[in-house]
């Protein structure tokens, strides 16, 4: 497996999964964004190089971003009785 395959394939997909699943179970819109700031920091510096940094800061908001619509969704729900 490539870096490429992990920085661009299962990273991002890692992260969308775990906002949806941690922002639901914790209820919590900032807890997975700096979850996963924390995470591709760790893999930048060991697995990756400074270059990564700015899609650290790219995949952090995407989490940010989802989480957001995560706690949307799950108020609207709570709203309507489901």
């Amino acid at each position: 497996m490539d870096e490429l395959d992990i920085a661009f394939g299962i990273l991002p997909l890692g992260i969308i999964v775990l906002s949806v699943v941690g922002t639901c179970v914790c209820q919590n819109a900032y807890l997975m964004p700096v979850f996963s700031l924390m995470i591709s920091l760790v893999l930048t510096f060991t697995v990756f190089n400074l270059s990564f940094l700015g899609w650290v800061v790219v995949y952090t908001l995407v989490s940010l971003a989802i989480s957001y619509i995560t706690m949307i969704v799950i108020r609207k729900r709570k709203a309507s009785g489901k």
